[in-house]
């Protein structure tokens, strides 16, 4: 798939997921947040453009970091 938006995606949820285990301090808390933020405006940018295939694996992928992020609170890094 040439998607550049789709893979974009992908690329920005996974460097979420990874700032939110990361995230151990203040500023690393801070850090995954924007991270999180990035994830989210990346993959509504890539459903815009993308062929109903990806939007499938979007949603899918849309769908477990909004469950990760659930979990996620201010009090998860202190």
């Amino acid at each position: 798939m040439g998607n550049r938006y789709y893979q974009q995606a992908f690329e920005r949820v996974q460097a979420a997921h990874e700032a939110m285990e990361a995230a151990h301090t203040p500023q690393t808390l801070d850090e995954a947040y924007q991270q999180i933020q990035l994830a989210k405006q990346a993959l509504s940018q890539a459903f815009a453009d993308s062929s109903m295939t990806e939007r499938e694996q979007l949603g899918q992928i849309q769908e477990e970091l909004y469950n990760a992020t659930e979990s996620f609170s201010p009090e998860h890094g202190r």
